[in-house]
């Protein structure tokens, strides 16, 4: 008896718990979420369900800086969610908000490493942090960043068959880029309906043992996705392009359904390679574009 009352009150805490609101501040309006809780063997719901922002993890920069990568988790199956920079998608310090998606495909659901922020040496202490705070389908997720435990640091590479993230570019003339970091191309304009030409240049610098002769000639993928903008749909065509041998020019065309603002991004990775996957947050490079959409 005394054992079908404590699985009783055991329920009740559960219960409390799950429907408990989540109260955020951090210097902004409290946000408020409940969260109705789900068995853990019942079917993934295709909508209804949130966005889980991602710490993957903290790198150390040459010049004392640290950078954090961040992604995040699309619980939904099918639903797209869209979620513009504001009180539910924000990152604090305020300084560092910004470069966060807006955009939360299901395609892929879960995807590492599509921003980074970096901090100054100060932030080395462990006792500074980066929040990510997203509020989406009622239920708000926070995530800090801060410099500890050594399992969370990253490494810019080599791995073990000499894979490093590709060199990267979006103008003929233009900076390369590297990492989670990436490059910033030079702005676009376009037209609502009218497909607007991209193009990216890869080096692959990978450090391979003459004798690997199964990693020697690696292909590069270059997967182009709408970081930022309004909630239009935005069309690539082909929306991944393999460059042969990871050294190449990919071109692709986007075609935006709605006018504004937008951010796109390309993903540049060499996970062909044996040492080389997203799992492993070994090796792509992010390269940014803003376009300016009229109708």
């Amino acid at each position: 008896m005394r054992s079908v009352r404590l699985a009783a009150v055991l329920v009740a805490v559960l219960v409390a718990a799950q429907l408990a609101p989540v109260v955020l501040g951090g210097g902004r309006a409290p946000v408020q979420a409940q969260q109705v809780q789900r068995l853990p063997l019942a079917p993934i719901p295709p909508r209804g369900e949130p966005v889980a922002p991602f710490f993957e993890g903290w790198y150390r920069n040459d010049d004392g800086s640290f950078t954090f990568s961040f992604g995040y988790f699309n619980l939904n199956t099918q639903e797209i969610i869209e979620i513009p920079l504001g009180p539910e998608n924000f990152v604090e310090p305020a300084e560092f908000d910004g470069m966060q998606p807006t955009h939360f495909p299901v395609r892929p659901r879960r995807d590492r490493g599509v921003f980074s922020v970096t901090v100054p040496a100060s932030y080395g202490d462990g006792e500074r942090r980066v929040v990510w705070t997203i509020t989406s389908n009622g239920v708000t997720y926070p995530v800090p960043a801060r410099v500890f435990a050594p399992a969370l640091q990253l490494d810019y590479g080599p791995r073990a068959m000499g894979s490093v993230p590709p060199m990267v570019r979006l103008d003929p003339d233009g900076p390369e880029g590297q990492h989670v970091q990436g490059v910033w191309g030079k702005p676009r304009t376009a037209k609502v309906g009218e497909p607007l030409t991209l193009q990216v240049w890869t080096r692959e610098v990978s450090l391979r043992d003459p004798e690997d002769t199964v990693n020697q000639e690696v292909d590069v993928e270059v997967t182009w996705f709408k970081h930022q903008g309004p909630a239009a749909p935005v069309e690539f065509e082909p929306w991944q392009i393999t460059v042969a041998g990871g050294t190449g020019e990919a071109t692709t065309a986007a075609t935006f359904s709605g006018a504004g603002e937008y951010v796109l991004r390309a993903r540049v990775d060499n996970w062909d390679a044996n040492d080389s996957t997203g799992g492993d947050q070994c090796c792509w490079s992010n390269a940014f574009v803003r376009v300016t959409v009229t109708p």
